[in-house]
C-alpha cells in the first residue's frame, strides 16, 4: 500500500483538521469544569464529539485519501467507514466521563487510556475492513501490536491533557500534541496492513474516496462550526452571568448604603430635636 500517493498534502490536511478538532475539544472540556452534574456531562459529550469526530475520525479519513494500491482501484464500504465515526465518539465519551468527573489522578487516567486506546485501534481498523480492492487485506502482527501500543499512548496523553491542563497557551500545546498522536496512530495502524494482489475478475463495488470527500468535508465544517459556536456561546453566557451577578451585588450594596444613610439622617435629626428642647 502507498500511503502518500498525493505527496504531503494529505498528511498536512489531516494534521491541521486534527489540531482544530482537538483544540475545540480541550477548550470545551476546560469549560465543563465550571459546570456540574448533567451540564458537565453535556459539555463532555460535546468534547468527545470534537476530539473523537473532528479530531480523530475526520483526519483519519483525510489521510486515507492518500492511500493507494498499485494495479487496483480502491473503493470503500460506506456503512463500515461511518462506523468508525461512531466508535470514536463513543470511546471518547466513556473516557471523558470517567476522567471528567471527580479529581483527576494517574490511577484513573491510565486504565481509562488503555480502554480508550483499544477503542481507537478499532476506529483506525475500520478503514482496512471497509476497503474493496482486487486482492485480500491482512495485518502484520508485530506492526499491529505496535500500532495498538501507539493508540493506547495517544489516548492516555489525550485524556491527561483534557483533565489537567489549564490556560489557553497550554491548551493549544496540548491540542498540538493530541493531533500529532492521532495522525501518528493512523499511519502506524495502516502500516500494519498487507495487501495480497489478485487478478480483477469482477467489478469492484463501493464508493471511491473522492465521492466520499464532499460529504466528509461538509461534516467536518458542520462539526467545527457548531462546536465553535457552542464554545463561544458558552463563554458569552458565562461572562454575561458574571456581569449580571456583579451588577446585582452592586445594587444590593447601593441599597444597603442608602438605608444606612437614611438611618443616620434620622438619628441626626432626632439628636438635633432633643438638643433644642430646654433641659
Amino acid at each position: 500500500m502507498e500511503h502518500f500517493a498525493y505527496g504531503a498534502i494529505t498528511p498536512a490536511l489531516a494534521l491541521t483538521l486534527s489540531f482544530l478538532g482537538c483544540l475545540l475539544g480541550v477548550f470545551i472540556a476546560a469549560r465543563s469544569r465550571a459546570s456540574s452534574g448533567g451540564s458537565r456531562a453535556r459539555w463532555l459529550t460535546l468534547s468527545a464529539v470534537a476530539i473523537g469526530g473532528a479530531g480523530t475520525w475526520v483526519p483519519h479519513f483525510m489521510a486515507l485519501l492518500g492511500t493507494d494500491v498499485p494495479n487496483s482501484v480502491v473503493r470503500y464500504d460506506v456503512p463500515i467507514t461511518a462506523l468508525g465515526f461512531g466508535i470514536a465518539v463513543v470511546v471518547y465519551c466513556l473516557g471523558l466521563y470517567i476522567v471528567g468527573f471527580g479529581r483527576p489522578s494517574l490511577w484513573k487516567v491510565v486504565p481509562t487510556g488503555i480502554v480508550t486506546g483499544l477503542g481507537l485501534t478499532a476506529v483506525y481498523s475500520t478503514a482496512p475492513l471497509a476497503m474493496r480492492l482486487a486482492g485480500t487485506v491482512g495485518y502484520d502482527p508485530a506492526t499491529a501490536v505496535a500500532a495498538t501500543v501507539a493508540a493506547v499512548v495517544g489516548a492516555t496523553v489525550t485524556l491527561w491533557c483534557v483533565s489537567t491542563v489549564r490556560g489557553n497557551k497550554a491548551l493549544a500545546v496540548a491540542a498540538a500534541i493530541m493531533a500529532v498522536a492521532a495522525c501518528s496512530t493512523h499511519y502506524t495502524v495502516l502500516s500494519a496492513v498487507r495487501v495480497q494482489a489478485a487478478p480483477i475478475t469482477a467489478e469492484i463495488r463501493g464508493t471511491s474516496p473522492l465521492e466520499l470527500l464532499t460529504p466528509v468535508c461538509v461534516l467536518a465544517c458542520l462539526l467545527l462550526s457548531v462546536l465553535a459556536y457552542a464554545t463561544v456561546g458558552f463563554s458569552v453566557r458565562q461572562n454575561t452571568a458574571s456581569e449580571e451577578e456583579l451588577l446585582r451585588r452592586a445594587r444590593d450594596m447601593y441599597s444597603i448604603a442608602t438605608l444606612h444613610r437614611a438611618a443616620a439622617a434620622r438619628h441626626e435629626e432626632r439628636d438635633r430635636g432633643k438638643a433644642a428642647v430646654p433641659q
